[in-house]
């Protein structure tokens, strides 16, 4: 019967010179899993892209946001990313190395000059290998790379930090990352790998006295609250980026990839505008909270700490040649 009424609507349709109505294309829903808070830089970037692939597909690629770390820490995200079970997620560069060694080499400590070095490095030839090789590896397909995140560095609650004798003893939170963890064996603390998720009530309770990363970082985990002092070692300035399941982004429809890499490309050139300002407003910020800010440390007592760093890692991230090649990016 349901047969027939579909055909007399369809001659009908003809009769009166207009088309059937088709039903509309069901959407492909896809997660984006964040371990931020919404109103952070880098998920107002993935929102933007969220909500322009929405918009230029008309609804039929349908992107959920899910934050605040709600489903897990990054190790987590990218874990689920592998296995096919969530579409998208942000990622910190030193989640990728124990993934893909090579991709440690944008970990090593003091690697780069400042953030304008690093993104030249991450988003030019070198940086395109490395992440062609991670998608072939892990099935994790890299976009919005070379995102800054802000050169991390050291705050803590127990003294001012003005070389490496002064990191001595100090438990600090590091990504769970085994070049972060020799880097601060290497000046001397005590490393702590846990998530990021975790700082805020470790810090509160005592379980550590302090962790590093940039000043966003510093307001977006309210990390002035427990730290007295803030030396800006900027040890580490890893480029940050959006992961991807490849295997699901492949499968979509040829318009629909080419809207994906397209969304991307807009909302990293409107993080590009955005960064520099808004991490000079968070170290204001940090200063106007009450903490000491160490802003011009003599880092070469630091530099030569972590050397052993570099002897122990560079057969795994392309040998001393390829780490030469990114300190003679210009």
């Amino acid at each position: 019967m349901r047969r027939r009424t579909l055909l007399r609507a369809a001659a009908a349709g003809l009769l009166t010179g207009v088309a059937p109505r088709r039903p509309a294309a069901a959407a492909t829903k896809a997660t984006f899993a964040s371990v931020n808070t919404a109103a952070y830089i880098n998920p107002r970037m993935q929102l933007r892209f969220i909500e322009e692939v929405r918009t230029r597909t008309n609804g039929e690629l349908d992107i959920n946001w899910v934050g605040s770390g709600q489903l897990g820490g990054l190790k987590e995200n990218l874990e689920a990313i592998i296995v096919g079970n969530l579409e998208f997620c942000g990622v910190a560069n030193s989640n990728l190395g124990p993934l893909y060694p090579p991709a440690q080499l944008f970990d090593l400590p003091f690697l780069f000059r400042d953030t304008a070095h690093m993104v030249k490095v991450a988003r030019g030839p070198i940086g395109e290998a490395i992440w062609r090789g991670i998608e072939a590896k892990t099935g994790i397909k890299l976009i919005m790379t070379g995102l800054p995140d802000g050169a991390r560095s050291v705050w803590n609650s127990k003294r001012p930090v003005h070389t490496p004798a002064d990191i001595k003893g100090l438990k600090l939170r590091v990504i769970q990352a085994p070049m972060m963890i020799d880097t601060f064996v290497a000046l001397g603390a005590i490393p702590a790998p846990m998530a990021s998720t975790d700082v805020y009530m470790a810090a509160r309770q005592g379980v550590i006295d302090g962790a590093e990363w940039g000043p966003l970082g510093m307001i977006e985990q309210k990390s002035y609250e427990e730290a007295k002092y803030y030396t800006l070692t900027q040890h580490l300035n890893p480029p940050g980026s959006v992961a991807m399941n490849a295997a699901w982004f492949h499968a979509l429809p040829a318009l629909q990839q080419d809207i994906v890499l397209s969304a991307a490309d807009h909302a990293r050139s409107w993080f590009d505008a955005a960064f520099a300002q808004e991490e000079s407003d968070a170290l204001a910020l940090v200063k106007a909270k009450g903490v000491e800010v160490i802003e011009h440390p003599d880092l070469a007592p630091f530099i030569t700490a972590v050397q052993p760093v570099y002897e122990k890692y560079a057969s795994q991230v392309g040998g001393w040649d390829t780490i030469k090649a990114v300190m003679a990016v210009s």
